[in-house]
């Protein structure tokens, strides 16, 4: 916010800016996401093992975005296997 008035208010320097902002805004958002989903996996085989059961959750990043794959919760259905937690391209 304070870089348009040090470069005197200029309209090529504010949009600039807020482009720029806005592809930062948009790297951060699939970092947090890869690492959200990095998270549930963890978290979900951490309580398998606990179970006795096998680490089989992973997941998968593609042009559909993130899916956490969990084997362990077929028997519920197809869309408690994959869960979409975030739905843009990575």
């Amino acid at each position: 916010m304070c870089q348009p008035r040090l470069l005197e208010n200029s309209e090529v320097a504010h949009s600039s800016l807020i482009g720029e902002s806005r592809r930062q805004a948009e790297e951060a958002r699939i970092t947090c996401a890869i690492v959200d989903a990095a998270a549930r996996v963890r978290d979900l085989n951490f309580k398998y093992l606990a179970e006795g059961e096998g680490a089989t959750v992973t997941a998968r990043f593609g042009k559909d975005g993130i899916t956490i794959c969990d084997p362990n919760r077929a028997s519920e259905g197809a869309d408690k296997m994959f869960q979409c937690i975030y739905d843009e391209a990575i």
